[in-house]
């Protein structure tokens, strides 16, 4: 994964959810068997059984639950970290992870990168989206929420522990669109994210997060337009 200044060729997707940048990238997911490796409230797991998918999703903050069936797919959540999956070596075809690599301590995050490597199929796909530090979301969160630093060291483990790695690269991006109503509406949703995160209420309810927010809004809604790229890694076909 480059820096934000890289030179590498993109793709752009424009204005997408997470799910339909997902689906752009991969193509048809329909009976394929896909890890969501830090999948918080799971909402792109469902999603992504609602196409099709045997979707697991992994996360050390959720609790477990049996199979799902979810329209044409099928569900479950595993409460485990992302350099420890508790599944068969070879029994993924897509790992995916969804604004969470940034949310590995740095010191596993090569261990986690490892992990998915163990449990893909051959020929199988890594999908790694995180946001960039640009955009109004970034800027009102900052105060108490700036993950410049996490984002860099995922972005490093990337280039270091993926790249070598596999066979294919391909680098896209998107604009993932989220429609705040007001500051307090803002505030919490925040403030639920706070088991996934270090922060505290206090600190998303500090002025200067919402003088922030109505300088970019001074209606006092919108829409907050965050910038994402995606790295996907496919693994060499074995002949």
């Amino acid at each position: 994964m480059a820096d934000e200044t890289t030179t590498e060729a993109l793709t752009e997707y424009g204005r997408r959810t997470h799910v339909e940048a997902i689906l752009e990238a991969l193509g048809p997911v329909q009976g394929l068997d896909i890890f969501d490796v830090g999948c918080g409230e799971a909402q792109t797991s469902r999603e992504l059984a609602s196409a099709g998918a045997r979707v697991s999703g992994f996360d050390p903050y959720i609790d477990g639950t049996d199979w799902t069936a979810h329209r044409t797919g099928s569900f479950r959540l595993v409460r485990a970290s992302a350099d420890a999956l508790p599944v068969d070596d070879r029994s993924a075809d897509v790992v995916l992870f969804i604004f969470s690599l940034h949310h590995v301590p740095h010191l596993r995050l090569t261990a986690a990168l490892a992990e998915a490597r163990r449990v893909l199929k051959q020929s199988g796909r890594l999908l790694v989206a995180e946001p960039l530090a640009r955009g109004p979301g970034h800027y009102v969160s900052a105060p108490f929420h700036d993950e410049t630093a996490v984002r860099a060291a995922a972005a490093s483990a990337v280039r270091a522990d993926a790249v070598p790695h596999f066979g294919t690269h391909q680098i896209f991006s998107y604009a993932e669109q989220r429609h705040w109503e007001s500051f307090e509406r803002y505030a919490e949703r925040m403030i639920r994210n706070r088991r996934f995160n270090g922060y505290t209420e206090e600190a998303v309810l500090a002025p200067e997060v919402r003088r922030r927010f109505d300088e970019m809004f001074p209606a006092g809604s919108g829409t907050f337009e965050q910038p994402v790229r995606i790295d996907l890694f496919s693994l060499p076909s074995v002949p």
